[in-house]
């Protein structure tokens, strides 16, 4: 009996041996089908692994009705009378032309052009990897790469925010390439885990930041400077003090740092409300940051440059986009003028007074002394005055787009926007009436043209042509009056206008070598002119109108050195006809994948800046700020040299990066008003920053996550200091961490950030409460989005609370500094933003 069973469960194990090695009927009916398509379906239904050119394959349709029963019989049968090979790769099969009748060519070429699906817009430097080789697309989204002739290439194409683009190529191609949006679920917003993606937001090269801006309107806010918000929350750019005058970017002074939009520079941020942005939402299709050390295609500043590319607008069908908020009505018009041509137009405004009679704190503090430090008697007194604000604002957007079936492109683009912002203060301190008139006007305008035209050997050729103008009126008018005499004590007025306008025209040339190998030369003139007086009383305190220009030359090579390695080097000369001089500006910057997720940065470069904003300084040191050209006298040029250093580490949707920075800069100019112990006049002179930023960022499922902080330190030297030593600069703060997180439930979007600053150096007033005004920095800001669509209308509705806990938070840009009598100093100073619920609504169709 045992002998019996021994043998049935040998059988038994043969049968089944047999059985398992026996592979599975493939069941193949299709008709007139795509081969592509077919082989998508063996994948699904019986886990065939492919790599092939999807294009290729969508050429030939085959007709099938029969029973496999393996792989390979499957794949030969299919390809049997087609001009294809099959060729299998460990798992994995490869479907490759038939070339052999043909010779094979020397290099094979793969260009073309990024764009988004459905609304045609060209994807500005997305990233492309050909067999794990790097390169970046221009700002029209076209790329070229050129190599030695191999069987096939992996091209795989990405973007902040759409899918990943993955096919095989196996010959050359020309072509556009469509990525898909993905905008709804917050994982696929910023792709993390596929090793294509270089730019993760951060990390991609020494100093750079890419944005992701469709989940700005997503985190707290009006929704009209959701991508100022956005910005404030990354890792070098200065949130606390509410600054809306400039973005403050790594210790470097206000205009240091360069903003533009589409091609022209914006030279003003400003506005009397912080939640209304110079840019409109409605117009950003892409945003990039150089924080330092940038490339030789960037010049014009010593700081960081902020490039923001703006929609073109779609060419398949009329749209509209319509919202309304706390602060302002905002539209958009998308038209298609033809299949080639559209047309975007955008406008917004205040609909109502923003602000309401209210009163303002002031403080008064005897004894301090001349120079406003705060030393001597601390006693201090704090009193409510009566203030009667006005405000209005209103911008608008224009832009014409045309693209040829050849693949060149020209769009002129058009801005203008301002605001109009006055107060008056009234009240009685002491046996004095006090009185303060403040007027301001701003006016930003600017255009752009650009042409592109792509060569029939993959380089491509770009001449843009911007203007841009920014307008400054202000008056200011302080009077203290003796209630039971009348008699005028003191009555100051101040009559300032600050005009500045920039010319440019810019032509460059890429040209694409083998490998991922590419050389950028560039030519271009600059030319500002600027205006400014001011007028106290009879008196003309400065009068000055000048012009300057500057003609520029960059040669940049982009060089890719096997598969973890990338070296950039390249040289910026400018010649200054006002000047009669050159100043040379070589740069250089690295970057090695020492893993797939590992990647050390680093890069140096040497800038000059032309025009910039100069302080003057009086005796109570409060400070003014005006545009000035470089004459090599008064307003040197700027000289800057920075060194930036950092790592980054990206895999399962966790990133940690952190980079270190040095920055020295020579040539600020400032302008001392004079006191017992200074002469008045200009004084030049240097800083030096440094610090370090660490971000860290979890995506997990349709969630995410982010914690960042700066440490930075910029000192200051001029030679009107009482000793040879530095000095914290005005805008300077130590620390500050930062912290922002996005929960997504259904079509509910949770979201809140928070933001803690260790306080400004420049300021160390006591208010009557006996709190400093270089306190801390705290704010807690929430919000909650619904996404919903009747019918074809895309809807949204949200309703965010700003500084939820509404923490005593100082505009340090608004604090100002005056006197009530020979031995009082007063402070006139705003609140930054108070606990305040906004709510907005949004409809597109």
């Amino acid at each position: 009996m045992a002998k019996y069973l021994w043998v049935g469960v040998s059988l038994f194990c043969l049968f089944f041996q047999l059985t398992a090695q026996t592979p599975a009927k493939i069941k193949l009916t299709v008709r007139n089908t795509p081969l592509n398509q077919v082989l998508i379906d063996l994948k699904e239904n019986y886990g065939f692994q492919f790599a092939y050119d999807s294009d290729l394959l969508s050429q030939y349709e085959v007709s099938v009705n029969k029973i496999f029963h393996t792989e390979e019989e499957t794949l030969i049968y299919l390809t049997r009378n087609l001009p294809l090979k099959v060729e299998k790769s460990g798992d994995v099969f490869l479907i490759i032309p038939l070339t052999a009748e043909e010779p094979k060519p020397v290099v094979t070429r793969i260009s073309g052009q990024v764009l988004a699906a459905r609304t045609f817009e060209p994807l500005p430097y997305s990233y492309v990897l050909v067999n794990r080789k790097p390169l970046q697309a221009d700002n029209l989204g076209q790329f070229n790469f050129i190599a030695s002739a191999d069987t096939s290439y992996n091209l795989q194409i990405s973007h902040l925010g759409y899918f990943i683009y993955d096919t095989i190529v196996t010959q050359s191609i020309h072509r556009q390439f469509f990525l898909s949006p993905q905008i709804e679920r917050i994982k696929e917003v910023v792709i993390l885990s596929n090793p294509v993606e270089k730019s993760t937001l951060i990390g991609d090269k020494a100093g750079y930041l890419k944005i992701n801006h469709q989940i700005a309107p997503i985190l707290p806010g009006h929704g009209d400077n959701s991508v100022f918000n956005l910005l404030r929350l990354m890792p070098g750019i200065l949130a606390s003090g509410e600054s809306s005058n400039d973005l403050l970017i790594w210790g470097a002074y206000e205009s240091h740092s360069k903003i533009q939009f589409d091609g022209f520079t914006l030279f003003g941020l400003k506005n009397f409300n912080d939640n209304i942005g110079v840019v409109n939402p409605f117009m950003i299709k892409n945003i990039e940051v150089m924080k330092a050390g940038y490339e030789a295609r960037y010049g014009g500043r010593v700081g960081g440059i902020v490039d923001i590319q703006g929609k073109d607008g779609s060419l398949q069908k009329p749209g509209f986009t319509f919202n309304i908020n706390s602060t302002t009505v905002n539209t958009m018009l998308q038209l298609p003028l033809s299949k080639s041509s559209s047309l975007l137009a955008a406008y917004r405004q205040t609909y109502y007074q923003l602000y309401e009679p209210t009163s303002l704190s002031l403080f008064s503090k005897g004894n301090s002394g001349s120079n406003g430090s705060g030393s001597g008697n601390t006693n201090s007194e704090s009193i409510e005055f009566d203030v009667q604000p006005d405000f209005i604002f209103r911008d608008a957007n224009l832009k014409f787009t045309h693209r040829s079936d050849g693949g060149s492109y020209f769009s002129v683009s058009l801005y203008g926007g301002g605001d109009e912002f006055m107060y008056d203060i009234e009240g009685e301190y002491g046996r004095n009436k006090y009185f303060r008139n403040e007027e301001e006007e701003n006016r930003q305008y600017g255009g752009a043209v650009q042409y592109n035209y792509p060569w029939s050997n993959g380089s491509a050729t770009n001449i843009s042509v911007g203007y841009s103008g920014f307008e400054q009126k202000a008056y200011q008018l302080n009077e203290v009056e003796r209630i039971r005499t009348g008699i005028i004590l003191i009555s100051k007025d101040i009559d300032s206008e600050n005009t500045v306008d920039e010319f440019t025209a810019t032509a460059t040339h890429n040209l694409s070598f083998q490998r991922g190998h590419q050389l950028i030369f560039g030519i271009g003139t600059v030319n500002n002119q600027v205006q400014l007086s001011r007028i106290s009383g009879d008196e003309v305190l400065m009068d000055v109108a000048n012009n300057s220009s500057q003609l520029f030359l960059y040669l940049q090579d982009e060089l890719p050195v096997g598969k973890v390695l990338a070296l950039k080097t390249g040289v910026r000369m400018v010649y200054s006809n006002k000047l009669n001089d050159w100043y040379l500006e070589p740069r250089a910057s690295v970057s090695l994948n020492l893993t797939h997720e590992l990647k050390l940065n680093a890069s140096w470069g040497l800038y000059n800046q032309f025009i910039s904003k100069t302080l003057m300084v009086d005796s109570l040191l409060n400070y003014a700020k005006f545009w000035m050209n470089s004459d090599g006298l008064d307003i040197p040029v700027l000289h800057a040299q920075h060194f930036v250093a950092g790592g980054s580490f990206n895999k399962n949707g966790f990133t940690i990066s952190s980079e270190a920075f040095y920055k020295t800069t020579d040539g600020l100019a400032r302008y001392y008003s004079g006191s017992n112990w200074v002469k008045s006049g200009f004084y030049q002179g240097n800083a030096k920053t440094y610090g370090v930023d660490v971000y860290v960022k979890k995506e997990y499922k349709r969630h995410l996550a982010w914690i960042s902080y700066t440490l930075c330190n910029t000192k200051e030297h001029f030679p009107y200091y009482l000793k040879n030593y530095y000095n914290p600069a005005p805008h300077n703060q130590k620390h500050e961490f930062k912290f922002a997180g996005i929960l997504n439930y259904k079509s509910f979007y949770f979201s809140a950030n928070y933001i803690y600053g260790s306080g400004f150096d420049r300021y160390d007033f006591e208010t009557g409460d006996g709190s400093n005004l270089n306190k801390d920095y705290k704010r807690l800001d929430a919000s909650v989005v619904y996404k919903f669509k009747p019918g074809k209308i895309k809807s949204e509705a949200g309703i965010s609370i700003l500084n939820m806990l509404d923490a005593d938070n100082v505009k340090y840009s608004n604090l100002g500094v005056t006197t009530i009598d020979e031995i009082s100093l007063v402070g006139v100073y705003a609140d930054a933003v108070p606990f305040t619920p906004a709510v907005f609504f949004k409809i597109e169709f």
